[in-house]
């Protein structure tokens, strides 16, 4: 559950885009902190609660792009007490503040930060760079319509399995040829990301491993034994 797959901190190491790099400040911010909230014109009931929760003057500016750096952020909407994810960001994940999602870290994160308008300005003066944030933009909105059609049109079964199967993915297998998932989330953070009760991702958790298509090694840690049986569930 990731925007792009784009390494931006790898790219804007590149010598020809340090007048870019130059540009961002670091931002570091706790674990749990909200790094942005989004502001309504007026309160209303689906004005996400953590907005007012937060005074504006801890967090970032609406207009800005930031870049991970170090830890792990969540952009998520929030509707009452229900909360949906949209994206887990590490590091090299890029996020830009033009949407009702609110962004917060899940770690201590450390945040590459710069607004809009300079970010542009400079990115003009480094033509190649334009290359990039196509492909950027390419892979965001490719994996936005798979994020909405995981949270709309399947059932918590499915929006599961392909959390564990892209997450997964994201780890080089094991010595034994497997892929493990490494959960960053506690139960209740993972319930309310895939739209579920923590009782209903842990007794999905149970029967995904006394069917044998996971093992469960260590608290937090499962190692997928039968990939194609997983991958089968996000039919």
């Amino acid at each position: 559950m990731k925007f792009t797959s784009v390494n931006l901190l790898d790219e804007l190491a590149k010598p020809e885009f340090s007048s870019l790099l130059s540009a961002f400040q670091e931002r570091r911010f706790a674990r749990q902190s909200m790094i942005f909230s989004p502001v309504y014109d007026d309160e209303t009931d689906t004005a996400p609660a953590p907005a007012a929760e937060r005074p504006r003057d801890q967090s970032l500016p609406e207009n800005y792009v930031f870049i991970v750096r170090q830890g792990l952020v969540r952009v998520y909407l929030a509707y009452g007490e229900k909360e949906f994810t949209i994206a887990f960001l590490k590091p090299g994940d890029v996020y830009v503040s033009h949407s009702s999602a609110l962004v917060q870290a899940v770690e201590d994160t450390v945040i590459l930060v710069v607004d809009t308008a300079t970010f542009n300005r400079r990115m003009m003066a480094v033509p190649q760079f334009t290359i990039t944030v196509v492909r950027v933009l390419g892979g965001i909105l490719k994996n936005t319509f798979s994020i909405v059609d995981g949270l709309a049109l399947r059932d918590v079964s499915a929006r599961l399995a392909r959390y564990l199967v892209s997450s997964a993915q994201e780890n080089a297998p094991g010595p034994d040829g497997r892929r493990r998932v490494r959960l960053q989330l506690s139960g209740e953070k993972l319930a309310q990301s895939l739209g579920a009760t923590r009782q209903t991702i842990s007794t999905l958790l149970t029967d995904l491993t006394r069917s044998g298509i996971l093992l469960k090694e260590q608290r937090g840690v499962y190692c997928i034994m039968d990939e194609s049986r997983l991958r089968e569930l996000l039919d």
